[in-house]
């Protein structure tokens, strides 16, 4: 994740194809490329990041040890019309990964004790698809949503990417921007 520094106009994170085996501990690689930085996620004994997947129609939850200081990076598949929650629980925290969120699940969860970290439902603008039938050229906008675990701080950072992408679907050229980022950085609870 090089483009930090705010001296170049900031690149989106994209992760890679996800991992066969699903949601899990993994090491990732960063990658720079011309219009986005690339995250790639490989099995590995000696993992550093854990990946969450969506499932159609349903809510995907995984726990991550905060004891486990390994453990410095999450990855969740693309928000177009999803939701992600957190809680904590013991030294835990539980994200939530909700597919097309309405009001009766999102409820669900605020009885169960999670915050929202991004719904990317709200703004109808945010999330869009089209294809020019012309140019064969598909527009899409959508959330790309990982987090930063910083243990000696005790806090993790979520960082939702509203991202805009254009493939050519003759030639599966894509290109990417950063349309804009935001934050959630939350505190771990007091042992």
């Amino acid at each position: 994740m090089g483009n930090a520094s705010g001296r170049q106009k900031q690149k989106p994170l994209i992760l890679g194809p996800a991992p066969g085996s699903g949601m899990g501990a993994y090491s990732v690689a960063f990658d720079t490329l011309s219009d986005h930085e690339l995250a790639t996620l490989k099995e590995s004994k000696s993992p550093d990041a854990f990946y969450l997947p969506w499932k159609s129609g349903d809510v995907t939850e995984g726990e991550i040890d905060l004891t486990n200081h390994d453990l410095t990076y999450f990855f969740t598949a693309n928000l177009s019309g999803c939701s992600l929650w957190y809680k904590f629980q013991d030294d835990r925290i539980v994200i939530r990964h909700e597919a097309r969120t309405d009001g009766g699940s999102q409820n669900l969860h605020k009885l169960a004790g999670f915050k929202c970290v991004v719904d990317s439902s709200l703004n109808p603008d945010d999330v869009q698809l089209s294809v020019d039938q012309e140019t064969m050229i598909r527009k899409a906008r959508y959330y790309v949503v990982y987090a930063l675990f910083d243990h000696e701080a005790r806090q993790v950072e979520f960082r939702a990417q509203l991202v805009a992408q254009e493939t050519n679907l003759l030639n599966r050229q894509e290109s990417y921007d950063l349309v804009k980022v935001t934050a959630v950085v939350v505190k771990f609870p007091r042992r």
